[in-house]
């Protein structure tokens, strides 16, 4: 079987991960002997994307439940690992290593549950049987943080017991008070989230590892390690599995480093590159984990904006910052990464983005011109608000139909679209439009039918009985339902128009000076027929 990372986006993701620790992080080979006689932790459950080393140095895909040998690491994905005195989660974009017998926690999220003897940062780790802990390594920051029991810090000679209710920061050597708020490694994993572009305006990019800058559309679903980027005077709005979103303002760039889908909502770890990103989580819809180059943000319910200088503005709820002690910013209030905290401070970008926030609220509204029930060519005109995406699908009636994508031209930023003529066959078929905007979509559809051909005159007979002229014969056409047509009737002076369908006589009064006589047939879609009587 191919290695799962050996093409895709996150291969690239991981491949540098690792060139970020070094070869000589890697055991040698006499050192895998150990690993191999007293590692016992084994794969108990892996879900979604992660690959483990086997006894060579080789990336496989985890399958099965394989003893841990040597390295492991997970895309989006999660994998649980288990041994006589304990368990450890393993998070999405994490790495680690068995190295001398211990498991080394190199970047990423793990859940520690029993007497699990673990290393990371310099440091031995050593849990109490009732012990229940978590540690976050990332670039900007490395904390134990202990729910239950108690954990044993030793570096050296240097040895720290961290209780219940405390993290402890392994840079500074520091322990502080410690409340969990965001158990990841309770909820179950259900797969891969989707990131989508929901709204867009300017210019837009998307970026993959692979290829070069594309535009971006609304629709786009980002994975694993893809980057969306803003120029000058642009903005897009990005949305998530379980409700929530993002807005990337001007000259800014967001990577995805991993989304998943849980059962108590969706769990996104991003890295802001540069720039400025604002954030709107509803409670109940899951939380973010957004790293820029300076600071770390954890949340739950709240709206706030981040900057790739570290500057963090809560505007509703509360932010966690990992990487700044665990400190906590509340409604109200803002933070430069290094600062203490102060009073929040809304400058013209923070006004821009809630005018949009109120733009975004508003419910969607949309206003047709047509089409008709029976015409040549539909014909539809809709005003919407800003922001909305115009898609229109042509369903033919009868079995088997197949839909037929129509163009609606116009502009999101005004909400005004044309629908493009479509050379569609004859026949009865379903306009169905879907307006999207913001991710919430509404849809409408109307039965229309396509009519080119001309009707038919037949047995066509004008007769004079004295004062009376009669006019007869059989009106037809191929349109299905029947419509009455209009028949004008024009002889010397005489002028009438009469509604008719099928066999037909119309009397009328004689003109003064009857001459030859000239009948017009038209049905609903406007297509006529002429007939000259001499």
């Amino acid at each position: 079987m191919s290695r799962i990372f050996s093409s895709s986006p996150a291969s690239a993701f991981f491949f540098s991960c690792f060139l970020l620790v070094g070869a000589a992080l890697l055991p040698q080979a006499s050192e895998a002997q150990s690993i191999v006689s007293s590692g016992t932790l084994k794969v108990q459950q892996a879900d979604g994307l992660s690959e483990m080393q086997d006894g060579g140095g080789i990336w496989q895909p985890v399958q099965g439940t394989p003893q841990l040998l040597q390295g492991l690491r997970t895309g989006t994905g999660r994998v649980t690992l288990g041994g006589p005195a304990g368990r450890v989660v393993v998070g999405s974009a994490s790495r680690l290593r068995v190295y001398s017998g211990e498991t080394d926690f190199q970047e990423g999220r793990f859940y520690l549950e029993g007497a699990v003897p673990a290393y990371t940062s310099g440091s031995h780790l050593q849990l109490s049987a009732t012990g229940r802990a978590r540690v976050d390594i990332s670039p900007l920051s490395a904390r134990l943080g202990v729910m239950s029991g108690t954990v044993r810090v030793a570096s050296g000679a240097k040895t720290v017991l961290v209780a219940a209710g405390q993290q402890f920061d392994f840079k500074k050597a520091q322990v502080s008070p410690f409340s969990e708020t965001d158990p990841w490694y309770a909820a179950q994993f259900t797969g891969a989230g989707d990131a989508t572009v929901q709204a867009l305006r300017g210019q837009v990019e998307v970026l993959s590892p692979n290829t070069g800058p594309q535009p971006a559309q609304i629709g786009d679903s980002l994975g694993e390690n893809q980057s969306l980027r803003t120029r000058a005077g642009a903005w897009a709005e990005l949305g998530f599995t379980g409700g929530g979103y993002l807005r990337l303002t001007e000259e800014s760039e967001l990577r995805v480093m991993a989304v998943e889908k849980t059962s108590q909502g969706r769990e996104v770890t991003l890295q802001l590159l540069r720039g400025h990103v604002w954030n709107v989580v509803q409670k109940g819809q899951g939380g973010y984990r957004l790293n820029t180059p300076v600071v770390s943000t954890a949340v739950r319910g709240t709206r706030f904006r981040v900057d790739a200088t570290g500057l963090v503005k809560v505007i509703e709820g509360q932010v966690e910052l990992p990487s700044d002690d665990g400190a906590n910013i509340s409604s109200g209030e803002q933070k430069q990464q290094g600062q203490p905290k102060a009073a929040l401070q809304l400058d013209d970008l923070d006004r821009f983005n809630s005018a949009l926030d109120a733009q975004r609220a508003l419910p969607q509204h949309l206003r047709f011109k047509g089409p008709l029930r029976q015409s040549q060519t539909p014909v539809l005109s809709v005003e919407a608000r800003p922001d909305t995406v115009i898609s229109v699908q042509a369903v033919p009636q009868g079995t088997g139909a197949v839909r037929v994508q129509m163009a609606a031209t116009g502009d999101p930023a005004t909400g005004k679209f044309e629908l493009q003529s479509a050379q569609l066959p004859d026949g009865p078929y379903t306009l169905e439009l879907t307006a999207l905007r913001f991710g919430q979509q509404q849809h409408w559809s109307w039965p229309i039918v396509i009519d080119r051909t001309p009707p038919q005159l037949g047995g066509v007979k004008v007769t004079f009985r004295g004062r009376v002229m009669q006019v007869s014969g059989e009106a037809s056409d191929s349109a299905p339902g029947n419509r009455p047509m209009q028949l004008l009737i024009s002889n010397g002076e005489l002028r009438a128009a009469r509604q008719v369908r099928g066999q037909f006589r119309v009397i009328l009064p004689a003109p003064p000076h009857p001459a030859a006589s000239d009948l017009t047939l038209a049905d609903s879609a406007g297509n006529v027929t002429h007939v000259h009587l001499p």
